[in-house]
Formats: C-alpha cells, sequence, structure tokens
C-alpha cells in the first residue's frame, strides 16, 4: 500500500508538472509579431506581406526561445536585412526590417553579382540590371571579393559630397599593385559624362580628397565633363588638391 500512495504521488507529480508546462507553453506561446519596413519604395504592401508570410513558422513556438539570429536567417536570402528584434513578453515580436538597397555589380565569370550600398552580396544575375528599376548598378572592377566594404565605404563617401551615385557614376575601379613597392593606389569614379575622378592613395585623406575634387568639378564647364581626368592628391606640404587635366 506503501509503494502505491508513492506511485499514485509521482503520478500527480508528472501530471500537475506537465500541465504548468503546457500552461507556460500557451503563455509564451508567440501571438503577435508586428514588421516595420525601411524601405525605398512607395509601395511597400507586397514586401509587408512577404515579410509576414516569412516569420509565420514563428507563430505559436515559445518566445522564451527565438532569438535575433533565428529571425535574421529567415531573411538572408532577402532584400530586407533586420535590424531590430524586440521580444516583448508573454508573446510578442516586433521586428523592424531595412531595405538592402542594390547599388553595385561585379562581373564575375560571365554573370554579375550584385551588392548593396554595404558591399553585401544580394543575388547573381546574367545582366547589370538593378533590381527594382531595371537601369545599371555601379560597376565595381578591380577589387577582391574583400576589398568591396572598403570601396562601398568611400563610394557613400562620395554620394555624400556629390549628392549622387548610380545616376552619376558608372564604374569604380580599383587600381592597386602590391608586387610594385610604393605603387600609388588610385580609386577611380568613371563618371557617366565621361569624365573621371581619381583619388591617388585613396586610403588616405579619403574625405578631403573627395571634398578637393568635389569643389574642382563645380568649376568644370559642361564640355570639360565630357572627357578629363580629375585628380586628387596629398601634397607633400600637407595640403590636399584636385587637378583637372584635359586628356
Amino acid at each position: 500500500m506503501k509503494y502505491i500512495k508513492k506511485i499514485v504521488a509521482l503520478v500527480i507529480g508528472i501530471a500537475l508538472f506537465a500541465a504548468v508546462i503546457i500552461c507556460i507553453g500557451r503563455i509564451f506561446a508567440v501571438r503577435n509579431i508586428n514588421v516595420t519596413l525601411v524601405t525605398y519604395d512607395e509601395d511597400s504592401s507586397e514586401s509587408y506581406e512577404k515579410a509576414k508570410t516569412t516569420l509565420k513558422p514563428f507563430k505559436g513556438e515559445s518566445i522564451v526561445f527565438i532569438s535575433s539570429d533565428d529571425v535574421a536567417e529567415k531573411f538572408k536570402d532577402s532584400n530586407f536585412t533586420v535590424t531590430s528584434c524586440v521580444k516583448k513578453y508573454p508573446c510578442t515580436i516586433n521586428v523592424v526590417l531595412k531595405e538592402r538597397l542594390e547599388i553595385f555589380a561585379v562581373s564575375v565569370g560571365g554573370q554579375y553579382s550584385m551588392y548593396d550600398d554595404e558591399g553585401k552580396f544580394l543575388r547573381k544575375y546574367t545582366a547589370n540590371e538593378n533590381v527594382n528599376d531595371g537601369s545599371p548598378n555601379v560597376k565595381i572592377s578591380g577589387a577582391a571579393e574583400d576589398e568591396i566594404g572598403e570601396v562601398a565605404r568611400i563610394a557613400a563617401a562620395f554620394k555624400n559630397k556629390f549628392k549622387a551615385l548610380r545616376s552619376l557614376v558608372s564604374e569604380i575601379t580599383l587600381d592597386t599593385d602590391t608586387s610594385i613597392d610604393d605603387y600609388t593606389e588610385r580609386l577611380i569614379f568613371g563618371l557617366r559624362c565621361g569624365l573621371k575622378i581619381q583619388l591617388d592613395n585613396y586610403s588616405e585623406y579619403t574625405e578631403e580628397k573627395i571634398k578637393a575634387s568635389y569643389e574642382e568639378f563645380s568649376k568644370l564647364t559642361d564640355k570639360d565633363k565630357l572627357n578629363g581626368v580629375l585628380r586628387s592628391y596629398h601634397r607633400l606640404d600637407g595640403e590636399v588638391k584636385a587637378v583637372y587635366t584635359n586628356i
């Protein structure tokens, strides 16, 4: 009889424990997933619905075991990146998604690899056509994969000063040669109008060289902008200069 009482008590204890677990599971099951889109598209309704559908598998799962990495994994191959994922107990997740703006194209084996404004890979395609508007992206030449992020950073500084990038620049060329000592490394912006803007030793005084280039660019006539090179460099006396040469 004593053993029967212990078994009954054990069974009751297990049942109560299971009941508590089930109740906790229901309380902390995800019921609401709120999505905020930071997008460049005026009509984002389709993207919003796709995002909601992508996150739907989390509905009913325990909020305790869902991490930001789990949410980010769902969007790793999309045009959106997770900038914020906040869990509001007991049952709500708030997610902020930012559109990855396609800007750059790199020719690889007869195809183009597309990158966003931070130099992160987006997709591959047979032609250099932007996913949103069909116009060409800015082509990057001469850069290794691990250098694209740095090129994108400099391009962002260029855009900040010139107030345009894709509409103004057709190609960015990285000219380096590690086999030659003291080689002048150049970053060249090939403008759609025909002019080339060249930053000598581009990794040093980069923003100052872009600023000097812009000031000189603003002085050029429309005819001057059709060809030639606008070269920016750092002089030994410390001054950053930009000089236009009609070639």
